[in-house]
């Protein structure tokens, strides 16, 4: 072989090498990609990746030489994105759109697609297709779009306009604002505040007076001539806030009401009041001789005085006192309460349930059943109390220089009982039920506005406590629920800025001493409290309804880590179900989604439930538990031995497992009597066919009685404390 022949046989061997690696390389690809890719040719699959047959519920060989038809819900889908696939690919464009696929089960799921042709000038080369399952991203996008359109709802359904200005325009406002000013929807969006100014004056005026005011935080209330469309004058009332008072030119909210009305009203009252001034100045001119007449007519204007007064001081559906009667009364009872070193207690009542009667029966049995309650209050009150009506159904009652705490209790309850008898109005029985918050002068506040807050805080504390029931204020009281809505509000956003974290417990057979699974535990990773325990958020996530999405999110988080994390092969991973979560009807079919999504087998999956949520709903939770358990999932009474249950009920419920609680594992070797249970508890379990885990197991006693009492497995500080994902992978 001469010089020129070596050049060339080592140059085909080096191709061959190249040529080697790169199609390595691109089977690495096909293999490793996260999302699905496949090679079709005449509408048929020759070639996918793992991830497009996953996606699908097949097998990658099983795909291989299957019409494409086979992903689509219908031969008229399929034939449809044809007829919109050829002419793209056929002139070298790339296709992308959104289509409704089939998995091989059947099932249908919303797909990201894009398409581009091996060879646009010859479509029978083939083409590539990429496929994302988005049915996350839809429901999200569902969600956001509902959401909008609920806010916007809002909006357009209150009584008052509402307009979001920034520099000087309108970026946003409801419906009521552009009917308040005779424009068509959407008209005003972009334009300057001054098309509805009077004059340029009056509007640089009201910048130049409102801007600083808005710069420190305050709320700005003006009345203010405005100009409608069509030329027009009206006077408004304007209340404006700026969104944030350190940025205002990020915007303010502005609130509108049309005061011509009731400006007219007033102004006809002065007029009518000059007007009667002036004749009474005539009056004594001329009648000085019928002195009589004079001092008739002064006690008529005594009389309308005494009764504008009257009406300024009084509610004018109960003829209670009013908010500002109720503070000059307040103050002028803490005034005398000081000098004798005395105590006041202020009662802030609400009727629970008032909403219902205005909703079901009309305002106008509300307005009913508001008098009939004032007067009932009125009946249970001292000489010297004094009862008001603030507003809506919210009552206020001062009562002064009382001398025992059992007092109010025995008052409180009388309230109780007697405004939650029935009202009937037009032969129809209406109830409500009032929440009591109660504060005392001068342990609970030195001044009118303090006691009346902290009396509404304490009646919140009431409602919050199951409603019909009194509570009295602490400061203890506030700081928990000032420091509650704080929490409440981070938890919202828990989810959105990622600050949910999962532990895993190891669960190990006493016997052999090996781990046979993991429990999911929730932590909350918060910005500035760190790493906060479960026992402090759930039960607010309880109250909240939170604890579904957050439910949600642990069940999809614990199977994805089991199916894909090498630490959890072949083992169980546990998820403990709060009662809320339990009682959702769409439980089961969110259980068969995250198993779906992540590839989990069924049967490692063990769900956790209380012992006291199945109780507490029998036959509800007898069906919940048998459609989990025809998913395949292994299911567990969790906590065992803090309720009633006997263990021969438990022959009812298709559960596989117990878990002993670690109320009764911890006074193990103290208290005999625990043993004792312990060991008939395992006993009994496994009469019954059911496995047993012992929870809080921390010393060496204590697994010693377990193994000897025959305790399948075991979870605690003494087999494995809480790890994150990376420390269990490890593991």
């Amino acid at each position: 072989m001469n010089d020129g022949e070596k050049v060339k046989a080592a140059a085909e061997a080096g191709y061959a090498g190249r040529t080697r690696f790169t199609q390595l390389e691109y089977e690495a690809v096909l293999v490793n990609a996260s999302v699905g890719i496949a090679f079709t040719r005449d509408r048929k699959f020759f070639l996918c990746n793992p991830k497009f047959a996953e996606m699908f519920g097949w097998d990658p060989d099983e795909l291989i030489g299957e019409e494409g038809e086979v992903i689509y819900p219908s031969r008229e889908s399929f034939d449809e994105l044809g007829r919109i696939a050829v002419p793209v690919l056929a002139a070298g464009r790339r296709l992308e759109l959104e289509w409704e696929l089939r998995r091989k089960d059947g099932s249908l799921f919303p797909c990201h697609l894009i398409a581009k042709a091996i060879n646009e000038h010859n479509l029978q080369q083939g083409t590539v297709w990429i496929a994302q399952d988005i049915t996350d991203r839809q429901r999200q996008r569902d969600q956001l779009e509902r959401a909008l359109r609920e806010q916007e709802a809002i909006l357009n359904a209150t009584s008052i306009g509402i307009a979001f200005v920034k520099e000087r325009r309108f970026a946003r406002c409801n419906q009521r604002f552009e009917e308040l000013f005779g424009y068509a929807p959407g008209e005003l969006l972009g334009q300057s505040t001054a098309i509805l100014a009077v004059t340029t004056e009056e509007l640089e005026q009201f910048a130049a007076e409102t801007l600083p005011r808005l710069a420190s935080g305050e709320t700005v209330v003006n009345e203010r001539r405005a100009r409608r469309k069509d030329g027009t004058e009206l006077w408004c009332k304007i209340t404006g806030r700026a969104v944030d008072p350190h940025m205002v030119e990020q915007g303010a909210i502005w609130i509108c009401e049309d005061i011509g009305e009731q400006r007219a009203a007033r102004e006809s009252l002065e007029a009518a009041r000059a007007q009667l001034e002036r004749a009474v100045v005539d009056r004594t001119t001329a009648l000085q001789s019928m002195n009589h007449v004079l001092e008739a007519e002064i006690g008529e204007r005594k009389l309308a005085e005494l009764r504008a007064q009257y009406l300024a001081d009084h509610d004018v559906l109960t003829n209670l006192p009013n908010r500002r009667l109720l503070e000059d009364r307040l103050t002028q009872a803490l005034a005398l309460s000081e000098r004798n070193r005395k105590q006041t207690a202020v009662m802030f009542i609400d009727l629970d349930r008032f909403k219902a009667v205005n909703d079901t029966a009309g305002h106008a049995a509300g307005d009913a059943v508001l008098k009939e309650v004032s007067q009932r209050l009125a009946k249970q009150l001292r000489t010297g109390d004094t009862i008001c009506r603030i507003g809506g159904d919210e009552f206020v009652v001062v009562l002064p220089q009382f001398t025992r705490l059992s007092d109010l209790a025995h008052v409180s309850q009388k309230i109780i009982e007697t405004v939650s008898q029935p009202v009937t109005v037009d032969e129809r029985d209406l109830q409500v039920s009032p929440s009591i918050g109660i504060s005392i002068f001068p342990d609970d506040g030195r001044d009118a506005e303090t006691l009346i807050r902290n009396a509404d805080a304490a009646m919140y504390h009431a409602k919050e406590t199951g409603r019909a029931n009194y509570q009295f204020f602490t400061e203890q009281m506030n700081l928990a629920a000032t420091r509650r809505v704080q929490l409440e509000n981070d938890l919202r956003n828990s989810l959105q800025n990622q600050e949910l974290r999962m532990f895993y417990q190891p669960v190990v057979e006493i016997a052999t001493a090996r781990i046979v699974g993991y429990e999911g535990l929730l932590r909350w990773q918060h910005r500035s409290r760190g790493l906060i325990s479960p026992g402090d958020f759930i039960q607010l996530a309880e109250d909240t309804g939170l604890i579904l999405r957050i439910g949600d999110w642990v069940l999809g988080a614990v199977c994805r880590w089991g199916a894909l994390n090498p630490a959890a092969s072949g083992l169980t991973v546990g998820v403990n179900l709060s009662a809320r979560q339990f009682a959702d009807p769409k439980l089961v079919d969110i259980v068969a989604r995250a198993l779906q999504d992540s590839g989990l087998p069924p049967g490692r999956l063990e769900l956790e439930v209380s012992e006291a949520t199945v109780m507490q709903h029998s036959e509800p939770a007898l069906q919940t538990l048998r459609k989990l358990k025809e998913l395949g999932v292994t299911l567990v009474i969790d906590d065992f031995g803090t309720s009633y249950t006997s263990l021969v009920n438990l022959k009812r419920y298709p559960v596989n497992k117990l878990k002993i609680d670690k109320s009764l594992i911890g006074s193990i070797p103290v208290d005999t009597d625990s043993g004792e249970i312990v060991v008939a508890v395992v006993d009994l379990a496994h009469a019954l066919g059911l496995k047993v885990v012992a929870e809080g197991v921390e010393t060496e006693a204590q697994e010693k009685l377990l193994r000897d009492a025959g305790c399948d497995y075991m979870q605690g500080f003494r087999p494995g404390e809480p790890m994150d994902p990376q420390a269990a992978e490890q593991k």
